[in-house]
């Protein structure tokens, strides 16, 4: 029978093996990232591979927190339609991306929501980016499959809208009211200009 010190030593060891194992176990994106959702809903059940992604400047986290969970408390109240990830850049710039995927019309809310948030005044420099389908709403033959970049103009007055520029320099007010859908512009307001980074960068 082995004495009792060494038994109690074999146990202390198995302990710190099995806790070193577990902690291992944890991504390093859940770790180090934000996945901003009520605390209800429950993750979907796989990862989704897309490339949205939204970059955000000029503001605090802790407002932009209070603005993502508001807007994921809206539209997530029947079903989960909003599941992004919040990771920090610098102390005042942060990128948004959707591991989960999100609906191209409700991506298009949410950037609208993040340049106009309800009860918060801020002016935050808002530029998101995704690959369009031909399925998504809003998408034309000129537009589908394409690489695009999303963002309100500094001169814009009517708040419920959001331009996108495809790659090749093709670019379309999306409208929220009925009627003004989609409004092919002569003149981009903005050149296509892709992210800074690859969005795997922070997958």
């Amino acid at each position: 029978m082995k004495p009792l010190p060494i038994i109690i030593g074999l146990i202390l060891v198995a302990i710190i093996v099995y806790i070193l194992r577990t902690r291992s176990k944890i991504p390093e994106m859940q770790r180090d990232r934000d996945t901003t959702r009520p605390s209800t809903a429950a993750l979907p059940a796989q990862i989704k591979n897309n490339d949205k992604l939204a970059i955000v400047k000029n503001v605090s986290y802790a407002d932009l927190k209070s603005v993502v969970t508001g807007f994921c408390n809206t539209y997530n109240k029947k079903n989960d339609q909003a599941q992004p990830r919040l990771t920090k850049l610098s102390e005042q710039e942060f990128a948004i991306t959707f591991p989960f995927d999100i609906d191209f019309e409700i991506y298009c809310y949410f950037i609208n929501y993040l340049k106009y948030p309800m009860g918060l005044a801020w002016t935050p420099d808002v530029t998101a980016w995704t690959t369009t389908k031909s399925s998504d709403t809003w998408i034309t033959e000129k537009s589908a499959n394409k690489k695009v970049m999303l963002f309100i103009p500094s001169d814009d007055t009517e708040h419920d809208n959001v331009y996108m520029t495809t790659s090749d320099n093709i670019e379309y007010k999306l409208g929220f009211a009925v009627g003004e859908e989609k409004q092919l512009l002569d003149t981009p307001k903005k050149r296509y200009a892709p992210p800074a980074f690859d969005i795997t960068f922070l997958l």
